[in-house]
């Protein structure tokens, strides 16, 4: 064998070993590739069979993680942040038992009426609030009775002379204020829009109050803070126009804080006043709740400038439920 013909078989040897060793890495090559393919669809198989596995044993909710499956949507109470003072009513058939603060009560929708317990003996007030409007914007009026009298007699009987004198005789009055009240609340989305809640609510309020006579008495004004500008409802033959602004913040889940201020526009020589108020409300429980906070007046008087407020609650009754299908009828 000559060397031409013996270099060109060892040529052809080593092409030949160099094909199959490319062979070989192509078959493994791919033979990775579909290994890997069929443990992708095994693990596929297996996170669905977990996943099926955990929702038969799980007791929630598919469509809303909050709600336990089976379980209806909640009825309590979610009203806290809506106070005495904004547009909104109290659901129906639910209130709240408040020993400061009036008492209030809804016997239908859109209609809420309270009294006052810690001050029934002192200044007796009944109210009734209309809510007009419940969509973007709040809107209601509220009417209001109250008098001065049983408190002016019960200090004028035991010697305390502050406000009326001695030889004065104590006036008989009834006064009433009437009241328009809006309100805007700022929703947050709780769950991927589903659920809103107002974590800040603002209300204005313009009013009247004046003070029907039954009878006279000959003390023109009673210069003490927190009353001088009220002297006409108190004494009777005159009011005073109001202005307030209001702000209810939703802090956490248990915690609502309220911040007012308000001005008081006697149209005599009382003079005006203005007041600034803030009260703090922690929920014990869905029923009760205490309230701290305190209220000051910035007005011509002599006497104390700011008083503290306490308060405990009873909360009872459902949330209210909005209506469902085309015309209203039936609840959700």
């Amino acid at each position: 064998m000559t060397n031409n013909n013996y270099q060109g078989c060892v040529n052809r040897t080593l092409h030949i070993k160099r094909l199959a060793f490319m062979a070989l890495l192509l078959f493994f090559f791919f033979n990775c590739i579909d290994a890997q393919k069929r443990n992708k669809r095994t693990s596929k198989r297996e996170i669905r069979k977990r996943q099926e596995e955990a929702n038969k044993k799980s007791n929630y909710n598919k469509f809303n993680e909050l709600i336990p499956m089976g379980s209806s949507v909640s009825i309590a109470r979610n009203d806290y942040l809506w106070s005495y003072e904004t547009a909104n009513t109290v659901p129906v058939r639910g209130g709240d038992v408040n020993l400061i603060q009036p008492s209030r009560f809804c016997f239908r929708k859109g209609n809420e009426f309270g009294t006052s317990i810690a001050s029934a003996a002192i200044v007796p007030m009944i109210y009734y609030k209309k809510r007009w409007h419940d969509k973007y914007i709040y809107i209601a009026t509220r009417h209001q009775l109250y008098s001065f009298l049983p408190g002016l007699n019960k200090m004028h009987n035991k010697g305390h002379y502050q406000f009326i004198p001695e030889n004065s005789s104590v006036p008989e009055v009834i006064a009433l204020k009437n009241e328009l009240i809006v309100s805007k609340p700022f929703l947050k989305d709780l769950k991927c829009g589903s659920v809103k809640q107002p974590y800040i609510i603002l209300t204005a309020a313009i009013g009247y109050d004046y003070g029907f006579s039954i009878s006279d008495t000959d003390v023109s004004m009673i210069d003490y803070k927190f009353m001088r500008s009220r002297s006409g409802v108190v004494l009777g033959g005159s009011g005073f126009f109001s202005a307030r602004l209001q702000g209810d913040l939703y802090l956490t889940q248990d915690l609502f804080l309220t911040l007012a201020v308000r001005g008081l526009f006697p149209n005599s020589e009382f003079g005006k006043s203005f007041e600034q108020n803030s009260l703090i409300k922690y929920k014990i429980s869905p029923k009760f709740s205490v309230s701290a906070g305190y209220w000051m007046n910035f007005g011509k008087g002599d006497g104390t400038f700011i008083v503290p407020v306490l308060d405990i609650s009873y909360h009872f009754g459902n949330r209210e439920i909005r209506e469902k299908g085309l015309f209203g009828k039936g609840r959700m």
